[in-house]
């Protein structure tokens, strides 16, 4: 069965990317795919599902990112109350 994961509704036309679980050995599994009309809103898409291992971003042959763990936005400053 294949995951197919369209995280919002639009118009148009959209392309079928692939989002593969990446291992030590390299990317494992058949994939997601992840319906977006740009690599920018794929990309954004990729970022949510991102949980606590690397991930890699497909069109097709076409190698778009790869995310780690890390690449979450993180505080850039912190306030201690006493």
């Amino acid at each position: 069965m294949t995951n197919i994961i369209q995280m919002s509704e639009h118009g148009g036309a959209s392309s079928s990317y692939r989002l593969y679980d990446v291992g030590s050995t390299g990317a494992e599994g058949p994939g997601r795919f992840i319906r977006a009309r740009t690599d920018p809103e794929a990309k954004a898409h990729a970022l949510a599902l991102l949980n606590d291992h690397p991930i890699e971003l497909w069109d097709r042959a076409r190698f778009i990112a790869r995310y780690w763990p890390g690449n979450l936005p993180m505080a850039i400053s912190v306030k201690v109350f006493n």
